[in-house]
């Protein structure tokens, strides 16, 4: 199995101090700065933290906030942070300073309100009389602020915050964006669609029409009060020059959601952050806009530089390239899903190489603008590959032993004799192409003397997996591998010997200068080695991250060097490795729904942009075309082979030949589907959503019906049945619906509580429970006559819960890697956690032993021991990629 996890890069808040000057926050603890109106974006220092807001006062004064109680604090433009003591562990959606940068607030989970009154140095808690989750914030000055959150909630203060009043805003949707233009005039935004104003400092607040059922997130308005723009999902940009009275769409170009928006006060350059990484960039007052940075969700997995170029490849058939040392970054198209696992560039910055699964092999003559497929003649994986500095010379390395050969510049390659099986995982020849070695499984090494005519297994004193290979002459050549191998040769590869790199971690490549004095090696958990001995001693470098590194590159010269790593990761140092900066190359999906059958081994999951992950037997994850680019909350399956997604905006989607073809079918609905359940027949199943929406089928989803909601007004975030007749469906508010007759009817029970349920399972027609908002967890054991709340022993937001086939053990799962278990039918729950560090969405106890989680980030998790430890998956394109290095 490999333990490879994509991890995302999703942007979360924006902040423009002028037409200039601004700066962009995201998971990861990744915040971005441009210093020149945006063409060029520059990670500057990073916690592992996720981050949700920023907010400057001015270019040298700025706060950003996030999960887990952070905030940092800068007062030199964000060339360092610092973190402040916030007081709170509770995650941090909202900060907003004055224009003064002296007073300042922080907002987030179960009504946490922070102020500052000496520009962010101490924070201390203020009462807001709110128990609800409060999502963002906006100062006026250093005494008017507003305050909004879920269930339409809105607060103002009109005193520096020693009092906090609610205002009515006439709605119960949640809000998700709030932006203060006066004293007196306010906008907030949320879901679906909901745009309120207020220009009478909250006394009365209007909905004006946005003309759109999407969820809006981030908004802004001009300092007149006449232009205002605003974002959303699946890229909505919508825009006003009348106060807000009629709203146009502006075209963004993307189908990303955008989290928040920032303009100029004269309304016209503006910039808007989201999904995968993106920043938009307008100079027109939106009415165009032009990416600046996008995406890809992918691991990168190989890595080569010359000169000023580093080209980059990985999933899906990624290929990130840059032509100023890093500066920049552009993600390429390459027309293969394949699995790319090494590349090669030459001198020049415009021809390059690249080898993957399947017997991939792309060319590119132009800078990775355009790739080629050339014929390999192969059907192996292959793993490395390596060219002269002519580009005619050229051999790539895979599977079972494959050696593969080109005499002109790939236009056709031969196969050449290794006289090995063994997976072979790196190859490195010298400059003048006779001398090479190539090293692989088992300790496998090979060496060529003729260009590769010939090659004899040489003898090696590791039998573990060797993953890396570098040469500088004849001589002289390093190799590392699993457990922390290091093998030098200063014969020829004659003899090999062992090397301390002082880690038993693994080890998957390795590079050096063309002196061969110094030289880099990377690996396993954000492990950097270097030496600047020519390998005699290694010594440990700081990566500032736990990603596993897959590849290394030092230049010539050893001034630059970099590396790429699990989710997108690239690191670039300007010193030869002492010291490394992140660099944004992209992100993962978003996870929200899984179902694994009762083998445990063979299931599904769904996520953001249309995700659709199918494995057949546990050990492999596979990409299916969906065909949509919308978001999927949460799939069911009822029969071999047949499947039903649902997602935003009234989808649901179908498959009946194992994800090979999906099709969509009429929901009737444009509210987003938040839940779906299918029975065994393959023919009954209902979907609940938004604005209290319930369908029903009775024919496979052909046709679906509403059915009635006794409450109005309400999100129901799931849905599940004991048999065709009965079955409960939670949503907000503590909202719990029953139904004895297949949803002909429904009926409100009391649940006992006001969080919100986002979770639900049904054990049987007497026994259900419930999670949500806060920790809660809710049970009935007697059909739904009455509800008891168990002690859960968080305040973490639960959004699903399971229980296995014997109804005892249970688990819950939620925000910030949050993971409940229980072992005797939910009367006691023990907290835990997978170390993923994400926030979790779906969970699926299969037996005592397995249990199945996703959630942020492409984040897929299982267990086979009951918990005690947690493996993390990867998923690929359609053809098997599971080979492990």
């Amino acid at each position: 199995m490999c333990n490879i996890a994509p991890r995302s890069v999703n942007l979360q808040g924006i902040c423009l101090v002028d037409g200039a000057h601004g700066w962009a926050v995201g998971d990861g603890g990744m915040i971005l700065v441009t210093h020149d109106g945006g063409s060029r974006w520059i990670p500057q220092g990073r916690t592992e933290k996720d981050l949700r807001a920023v907010s400057f006062a001015d270019t040298r004064r700025g706060w950003v906030c996030g999960r887990d109680g952070t905030i940092l604090r800068t007062v030199d433009g964000g060339e360092h942070w610092q973190e402040q003591e916030s007081g709170t562990p509770r995650n941090l959606y909202g900060i907003s300073f004055a224009p003064s940068g002296r007073t300042g607030w922080a907002v987030g989970d179960t009504g946490t309100l922070l102020a500052s009154f000496d520009g962010g140095v101490t924070w201390q808690p203020q009462e807001s009389g709110e128990e609800t989750h409060f999502t963002r914030c906006a100062a006026v000055d250093d005494r008017v602020a507003w305050i909004v959150g879920k269930h339409g909630r809105i607060l103002a203060t009109t005193d520096g915050g020693a009092t906090w009043v609610a205002q009515d805003s006439t709605t119960r949707t949640d809000l998700r964006g709030v932006f203060a233009v006066s004293a007196d005039v306010c906008w907030a935004v949320g879901r679906a669609g909901t745009l309120l104003c207020t220009r009478d400092a909250g006394t009365t607040w209007v909905r004006a029409d946005s003309g759109t059922g999407l969820d809006i997130y981030g908004v802004w308005a001009s300092p007149d009060g006449r232009r205002a723009r605003v974002s959303g999902d699946d890229g909505l940009v919508l825009g006003s020059d009348d106060g807000g009275r009629t709203w146009s769409p502006q075209p963004s170009g993307t189908g990303k959601d955008i989290v928040s928006v920032a303009f100029t006060p004269d309304a016209l350059q503006g910039w808007g952050v989201g999904d995968d990484g993106i920043i938009l960039a307008t100079a027109d007052g939106g009415r165009t806009w032009a990416p600046r940075l996008n995406g890809m969700h992918r691991d990168l997995v190989g890595l080569h530089g010359a000169g000023s170029s580093r080209w980059v490849v990985g999933q899906h058939g990624a290929v990130v390239v840059t032509a100023d040392a890093g500066a920049t970054w552009q993600g390429g198209g390459t027309g293969t899903e394949e699995l790319l696992w090494g590349v090669h560039c030459l001198q020049d910055g415009t021809r390059g190489w690249a080898v993957g699964t399947g017997g991939t092999i792309l060319a590119t003559g132009d800078g990775g603008s355009t790739w080629t497929r050339q014929d390999s003649t192969a059907t192996q994986h292959l793993f490395g590959v390596h060219f002269t500095t002519d580009g005619d010379h050229g051999r790539a390395v895979g599977a079972h032993g494959t050696i593969l050969a080109t005499h002109d510049g790939g236009t056709t390659w031969t196969r050449q004799d290794s006289t090995a099986t063994q997976h072979l995982f790196g190859v490195h020849f010298t400059t003048d192409g006779d001398h090479g070695w190539a090293v692989g499984a088992h300790g496998t090494i090979l060496a060529t003397d003729d260009g590769g005519t010939t090659w004899t297994r040489r003898r090696s004193p590791a039998a573990v997996n060797l993953t890396g290979v570098h040469v500088v002459d004849g001589d002289r050549g390093w190799i590392v591998g699993r457990e922390g191998t290091i093998l030098a040769t200063g014969d020829g590869g004659a003899t090999w010997s062992r090397r301390d790199g002082g880690t038993g971690a693994d080890l998957w490549a390795v590079s050096f200068t063309a002196s061969g004095d110094r030289g880099l090696a990377v690996g396993e958990s954000g492990t950097v080695l270097a030496t600047a001995d020519g390998g005699a001693s290694w010594s440990a470098r700081e990566s500032g991250g736990s990603n596993s590194l897959k590849d290394v590159w030092i230049s010539p010269d050893g001034v630059s060097a970099a590396a790429v790593g699990d989710g997108s990761l690239i690191l670039a140092s300007a010193d030869g490795g002492e010291t490394w900066q992140p660099h944004v190359s992209g992100t993962g999906k978003n996870l929200y729904g899984v179902h694994v059958f009762a083998d445990g081994r063979d299931g599904w999951v769904v996520g953001d942009g249309g995700t659709v992950l199918s494995s057949r037997g546990g050990e492999r994850w596979t990409a299916r075309p969906s065909g949509i680019a919308t978001n999927l909350y949460t799939i069911a399956a009822a029969g071999e082979g047949t499947a039903w997604a649902v997602g935003r905006g009234g989808t649901i989607m179908v498959t009946r030949d194992d994800g090979a073809s999906w099709q969509a079918q009429d929901s009737g609905s444009d509210k987003d589907l938040l839940s779906v359940h299918m029975r065994p027949d393959a023919r009954t199943g209902w979907a609940v959503g938004d604005h209290g929406t319930i369908l029903a089928t009775l024919d496979g989803g052909a046709t679906w019906r509403p059915q009635e909601c006794p409450r109005s007004g309400i999100s129901l975030w799931a849905v599940d049945f004991a048999d065709e007749r009965t079955g409960w469906a939670v949503g907000t508010e503590g909202s719990v619906l029953a139904t004895r007759d297949g949803g002909a009817t429904w009926q409100l029970q009391d649940s006992g509580s006001t969080d919100d349920l986002l979770g639900l399972h049904v054990v049987d027609a007497r026994t259900c429970w419930a999670a949500g908002d806060r920790g809660t967890i809710v049970t009935s054991q007697d059909g739904g006559g009455s509800w008891q709340r168990r002690d859960s022993g968080t305040t973490q937001n639960l959004n699903a819960v399971h229980f296995g086939p014997d109804g005892r053990l249970g688990r819950a799962v939620g925000r910030s890697d949050t993971v409940l278990t229980s072992g005797d039918g939910g009367l006691t729950w023990q907290a835990g956690a997978t170390g993923s560090g994400m926030s979790l969405w779906a969970v699926r106890v299969v037996t005592p032993t397995t249990s199945w989680i996703v959630g942020d980030e492409g984040t897929v998790l299982s267990t086979s021991d009951g918990g005690a430890t947690w493996d993390q998956h990867f998923y690929s394109p359609e053809k098997d990629s599971t080979v492990r290095r």
